[in-house]
């Protein structure tokens, strides 16, 4: 029977393979582009009038260039995802906090004195490391936490969350994200977000330009302009921008949804109190949309319940590309715990 520990083991493991397929993806993927720049250079060249290429010549030549240039930009290339790698595994809280705009703020102990107590008791009773503690400035009620070790990890509460869930909910919500710490699931999906973003953020940078230029519009008013980046630049930027957007919903088929399960039973053992979380799923499922995360659905598999606007028809008939259980069957199984469901003995439910 597999237990918590062979869950975590199996966490390390996939943290792993990511890294290591995200530097052989990189790698397979910086050859294709290469591939594809000198293809579409050399059909421009074809229809050229003074061009007196042909169709076959024109593959060949490709790949002999190609091979040509990847002996020298494939090594840069895996210098540049190990370093990425390494940044995933390092700083992979700043920057995913970082993405928030500074509506995320880091919360003091005199702050909210309830959250920070009792999340310190909470690592007491358990022997952790206790994680920082932020607020996300929004009206809706969700949770997540972030950091690829626990020593750099931290707990993001929704400030409509503190207002919302009273103090036993709150600790089962604390309870909550921090087994997921302990059970190596932040750890995952922080280094799948950090690959992501790697293509998106660079594409986004290449692709859209970055450089500021001031112009006049047609009342003499000077407004500011991002100025379009160079050719090459911008086929770079487009072609990172598809595969950030072609792989990211594979990426999703993979997030297991066990890891909430697993994370409320281990809730309700630390807090010896499962209708405690149970209720507080039961109220953060009534409004656990947040907007800051509305486009992004691999950030939104991070929370406590999905903070996504309502989900499509497929999903809704498939459930394929869902990253959270049913908030029904979690509340049902934590009532069960506690040995009653709707005031009915477990015993009796089961016949």
């Amino acid at each position: 029977m597999a237990t918590a520990y062979h869950y975590v083991a199996i966490n390390q493991r996939k943290s792993l393979i990511l890294i290591v397929l995200f530097a052989l993806s990189f790698l397979g993927f910086v050859y294709l582009a290469t591939w594809g720049f000198y293809i579409l250079n050399g059909t421009l060249a074809y229809f050229r009038p003074t061009g007196f290429l042909t169709w076959g010549s024109t593959w060949d030549h490709a790949f002999v260039q190609t091979a040509d240039t990847c002996r020298w930009l494939l090594p840069i290339s895996l210098a540049i995802s190990l370093f990425w790698a390494r940044v995933a595994l390092k700083e992979g809280e700043t920057f995913i906090l970082g993405r928030f705009d500074r509506r995320v703020r880091f919360l003091h102990p005199y702050d909210e004195y309830d959250a920070n107590t009792l999340l310190t008791t909470l690592c007491i009773r358990t022997g952790d490391i206790v994680p920082h503690i932020y607020v996300l400035n929004d009206k809706g009620l969700n949770a997540f936490s972030v950091g690829s070790t626990p020593e750099n990890s931290g707990i993001v509460l929704t400030a409509g969350l503190l207002q919302t869930l009273d103090r036993v909910q709150l600790e089962a919500v604390l309870a909550h994200e921090l087994a997921h710490i302990r059970n190596g699931d932040t750890r995952l999906m922080t280094v799948m977000v950090m690959c992501l973003a790697f293509f998106t953020f660079m594409g986004e940078y290449l692709f859209y330009g970055t450089e500021k230029e001031n112009i006049y519009d047609n009342n003499g008013l000077q407004v500011e302009r991002i100025a379009p980046p160079l050719g090459p630049l911008a086929y770079i930027g487009f072609v990172l921008l598809l595969y950030g957007y072609v792989v990211a919903p594979l990426l999703r088929l993979g997030i297991s949804r066990t890891r909430e399960y697993l994370a409320d039973a281990d809730a309700a053992l630390i807090t010896r109190h499962p209708r405690a979380l149970a209720k507080a799923l039961w109220r953060i499922s009534q409004n656990s949309r947040i907007s800051s995360l509305a486009s992004s659905s691999l950030l939104g598999a991070m929370c406590i319940e999905n903070p996504l606007e309502k989900e499509s028809l497929f999903d809704f008939l498939s459930g394929l590309y869902r990253s959270h259980p049913p908030v029904e069957d979690r509340i049902y199984a934590l009532n069960d715990m506690d040995g009653m469901f709707l005031h009915i003995p477990a015993t009796a439910n089961q016949k």
